[in-house]
């Protein structure tokens, strides 16, 4: 959410943008950038056809707020251990990978900070 408390990302319809990178990705046809919380798009490795959405709206979005991460993420136990059994093994495994990544991450990570 932006600071005015609406969505930034256009909507559900809108998804199909990403779902397109990730099979890309998949198929090692898209590129992407290493993110504290895995591999992310940048805004020219998705399609912004028919859509005005800003490249700066896009940096916003993709930002990374450690401590929110985080908090995030610890919240996510209780989940996990209530539905250890029936959760595959990696969901376990992704989500302290995450964890490492961000408690060694800057304090707010910004895609626009590593554009070369």
């Amino acid at each position: 959410k932006d600071a005015n408390g609406k969505f930034i990302w256009p909507g559900f319809g809108q998804n199909m943008r990403v779902l397109e990178w990730i099979v890309g990705r998949v198929r090692g046809r898209a590129a992407g950038i290493e993110s504290p919380i895995g591999w992310m798009p940048r805004y020219d490795d998705l399609r912004w056809d028919g859509l005005d959405f800003r490249r700066e709206t896009f940096l916003e979005l993709m930002d990374v707020d450690r401590e929110q991460w985080k908090t995030e993420l610890l919240g996510h136990r209780d989940l996990f251990e209530k539905l250890y059994d029936r959760l595959p093994q990696e969901f376990m495994l992704m989500r302290e990978l995450i964890l490492s990544a961000l408690w060694r991450s800057p304090e707010h990570w910004s895609l626009e900070s590593e554009r070369a």
